[in-house]
């Protein structure tokens, strides 16, 4: 179906396999874009901003398959492709929150050493942030951080922080409002919504031309050739849609599972 013209709303067909967290699991990812605690070749961590992600939730979403993703980037994340900033529906905030702390672990010595993380911790004092900490015997400072309801920028520095922020929103367009007080230079979206309409209804509001819905970190090889050609283009690999189309002004990859429903 290459250099075909996609429209922005696309119904699956209901024969289709329903999204499970296996298949979110398991997407296939590029070498680049696995975790690596140590980020430059002299093995330190790097300090500056990596291919951060945005990360989304609906109440419509999958919490236990964006929890899982989310943990991998609070036990890492200096990583490049990590979360740096999420945002989550007020509806399921609590739950979320609380799934994401009883599984916090204690930090690899390379990430609670690193001067950045060490920075934030003293800003995080000094504002008097609530932050989401490892229950237990995990010291606190040698605790993954999920700074609530303060933008990166408030905590010091201009790269990774060592942290991941968290914000809370109503409805779709609040997410986007709540998103524009982060300044962090993402470099893909995830958004995690069962309803494809409303991850749209999203995307084309965010600068960001990389979104992917309800997966994390596929690789896009797949539909990269035809993004980097300014064409139109759809494909279905391994089980997963890939587009990418123009969407206000912008042009756009969107990456999803087959058998996402596209519903209001």
């Amino acid at each position: 179906m290459a250099n075909k013209s996609v429209p922005v709303k696309k119904v699956l067909s209901p024969l289709q396999p329903a999204i499970t967290s296996d298949m979110v699991n398991k997407l296939q990812q590029t070498p680049e874009s696995k975790a690596k605690i140590s980020g430059t070749q002299d093995g330190s961590v790097a300090a500056t901003w990596r291919s951060p992600q945005l990360m989304i939730l609906f109440e419509d979403g999958d919490l236990h398959s964006a929890r899982q993703h989310l943990l991998d980037s609070l036990q890492n994340p200096f990583a490049e492709g990590a979360v740096a900033t999420v945002l989550v529906q007020e509806s399921v905030r609590e739950q979320f929150v609380g799934l994401v702390a009883q599984n916090l672990k204690r930090l690899e010595p390379q990430v609670a050493s690193n001067p950045s993380y060490v920075r934030t911790l003293a800003q995080i004092e000094q504002l008097n942030a609530k932050v989401v900490k490892a229950e237990g015997d995990v010291p606190a400072d040698a605790s993954p951080l999920l700074v609530s309801d303060f933008s990166s920028s408030y905590l010091g520095q201009p790269g990774p922080t060592g942290a991941i922020t968290l914000h809370t929103f109503r409805t779709a367009r609040e997410a986007t409002q709540v998103n524009v007080k982060e300044s962090v230079p993402y470099a893909r979206v995830s958004i995690w919504n069962e309803k494809l309409a409303c991850a749209y209804e999203v995307l084309g509001q965010l600068t960001v031309d990389t979104i992917t819905i309800n997966c994390f970190n596929p690789d896009l090889s797949p539909i990269r050739p035809a993004f980097e050609g300014n064409r139109n283009d759809v494909c279905l690999v391994k089980g997963y849609h890939y587009e990418t189309l123009t969407v206000n002004s912008k042009r756009r990859i969107v990456v999803f599972p087959v058998g996402t429903i596209f519903a209001n």
